[in-house]
């Protein structure tokens, strides 16, 4: 853990690969590329999934700035014969998020007690792939979610439990981040690099797991 601690927490430029599983039944895939865009960096992900007989593929991209945070999000959906886009804007105290449910451009506020917003899209990683990097550079603070396709906001909070059980497979020297709120998980990740392992929504009874080549 000690090696991680830094002024300035980033993400490896890189592609990773990930797998999930619900109800023990492989469910989707999806890749992110992490590169430095003119000092920012980006997240690109494509997705697909098939669940009940209804596939699912997105595409994403989430642009962070200084301090990893959030200042644009693009996502393109299609899942069954139904397509959506959306866009985000964010600044330091507001989101924009555009062509959600809502037709018209919705502005959301930081709630009362959070610092940043992050950007965090249901069946996508992009958003809680960052999460242990940025919960890093913040210091656990609690933050403002985004939840782009049903344009609302969430409250979400952060806490280290070096008590959860390690899942089969998470590597010995991974830490876990308990993520409260709506999206309840517990995110393993490697303390040298930020990148996640595994995720574990215990409620669902699915996991995403990181494909090592």
């Amino acid at each position: 853990m000690v090696a991680a601690l830094g002024a300035n927490p980033s993400l490896p430029a890189g592609s990773y690969r990930y797998t999930a599983t619900l109800n023990g039944k492989t469910a989707g895939s999806t890749t992110l590329t992490v590169q430095d865009s003119g000092g920012n960096t980006k997240i690109d992900e494509n997705a697909t999934a098939s669940t009940s007989g209804i596939d699912f593929t997105g595409n994403a991209s989430l642009v962070l700035g200084a301090d990893l945070v959030p200042t644009q999000y693009a996502g393109s959906y299609k899942m069954g014969g139904q397509q959506a886009k959306v866009d985000v804007s964010l600044t330091p105290t507001t989101a924009t998020v555009t062509g959600a449910a809502n037709p018209r451009p919705q502005t959301f506020a930081l709630d009362a007690n959070a610092k940043h917003f992050v950007v965090i899209e249901p069946g996508l990683l992009a958003g809680l792939f960052a999460l242990p990097a940025q919960t890093q550079a913040w210091n656990n603070a609690a933050v403002t979610a985004i939840v782009p396709v049903f344009g609302r906001e969430e409250s979400l909070a952060f806490a280290a439990n070096p008590s959860a059980p390690r899942p089969a497979g998470v590597p010995a020297a991974d830490v876990a981040l308990d993520v409260a709120g709506p999206y309840q998980l517990t995110v393993w990740y490697d303390p040298a690099t930020l990148i996640p392992d595994e995720f574990v929504l215990a409620s669902q009874n699915a996991t995403v797991t990181r494909v090592r080549d």
